[in-house]
C-alpha cells in the first residue's frame, strides 16, 4: 500500500520535496512584498497567492455580505486540474476597526475578500512560509494592527487618560476623607459586628485584627470604585493604628 502511495506521488516524501521546492520558487516574491508591522515581518496577500499557484491552486473570495458588525465572506483554495476545494476560511472586517469605520464600502467590501484569501491560503500554505523564512508570521498581514500586536497589546494593558483621571480622583477622594475621617467607626461584619474600631483596638487580638483588615483589598460597588463606607472605614482603622504608634513611640526608655 504504501509503494502506491509513493508511486502515486502522494506520498509525505513527496509533499516534503514539493513543500521545500515551492519555498525556493516563492522566497523573492515572499520576502519582496511581505509587510513589516511591529517588530515583525507578515505575509500580503500577493505572497499567499504565489504559494498557491506554485502549488498549481487558484485563491478566490465568494458571497461577501453585510452582517450585523461588519463584512463576511468566504476564502478558498483550488486545484487548477479538477477544481477541488482544498481549503476555506472566512474573511471578516469590523465595524469597530478604527482604521476602516470611515472608508468607502467598495473598500471594506475589497478587505474583507483579501483576508478571506490570504487567510484561506494561510490553512493550507503556513508551513510553506515558516520554510521560505522562519522569521516570518504566518498570521495574514491584512488582518494585523498597523503598529502590530505588541503596540495593539500594550494599548489594551495600559490605563487610558480617562482612566488615569478616575484613579487619581479616587486617590485624591481617600486621602481627603482620611485626613476628615471621623474619629470612630463600627464594624458591621465578622466576629466584632457592632463594636467599634477603638473598642476593638484595646486588646491585642482586636488590634492585630485590624492590621490584618487594614491590608485587604477593598471590594469594588458596581461602578466599578471601592464602596464609600470601606473607604471610611479603613481610613479610620488606619489613624487609629497610627495613634497607637505614636503613643508608642512617645514612651520614655
Amino acid at each position: 500500500m504504501n509503494e502506491m502511495i509513493v508511486a502515486n506521488g502522494n506520498g509525505v516524501s513527496h509533499h516534503i520535496r514539493q513543500a521545500t521546492d515551492v519555498a525556493g520558487a516563492c522566497r523573492e516574491i515572499v520576502n519582496a512584498t511581505a509587510r513589516p508591522l511591529g517588530n515583525k515581518r507578515y505575509v500580503q496577500v500577493e505572497g499567499w497567492q504565489s504559494i498557491a499557484v506554485a502549488h498549481g491552486c487558484v485563491a478566490s473570495a465568494r458571497d461577501v455580505e453585510r452582517v450585523e458588525d461588519g463584512w463576511r465572506c468566504i476564502g478558498e483554495v483550488r486545484r487548477m486540474d479538477n477544481g477541488q476545494v482544498i481549503s476555506t476560511a472566512e474573511g471578516f472586517l469590523g465595524d469597530d476597526e478604527e482604521n476602516w469605520s470611515k472608508r468607502p464600502t467598495y473598500a471594506k467590501r475589497a478587505m474583507c475578500q483579501t483576508r478571506a484569501i490570504s487567510r484561506a491560503c494561510r490553512s493550507a500554505f503556513a508551513h510553506v512560509v515558516v520554510l521560505i523564512d522562519r522569521n516570518l508570521s504566518t498570521t495574514p498581514a491584512e488582518e494585523v494592527p498597523i503598529n502590530g500586536f505588541e503596540q495593539d497589546i500594550r494599548e489594551k494593558t495600559e490605563p487610558s487618560p480617562a482612566e488615569v483621571r478616575e484613579i487619581n480622583k479616587m486617590l485624591t477622594e481617600e486621602k481627603t476623607i482620611k485626613e476628615s475621617a471621623p474619629k470612630d467607626a463600627t464594624i458591621g461584619f465578622g466576629k466584632y459586628k457592632g463594636k467599634t474600631v477603638r473598642e476593638i483596638a484595646k486588646n491585642s487580638e482586636g488590634f492585630s485584627y485590624l492590621m490584618w483588615l487594614k491590608d485587604q483589598p477593598l471590594k469594588n460597588a458596581p461602578d466599578g470604585s471601592p464602596y464609600r463606607k470601606d473607604i471610611e472605614l479603613r481610613a479610620v482603622i488606619t489613624a487609629v493604628i497610627e495613634e497607637d504608634a505614636d503613643e508608642r513611640n512617645q514612651i520614655p526608655f
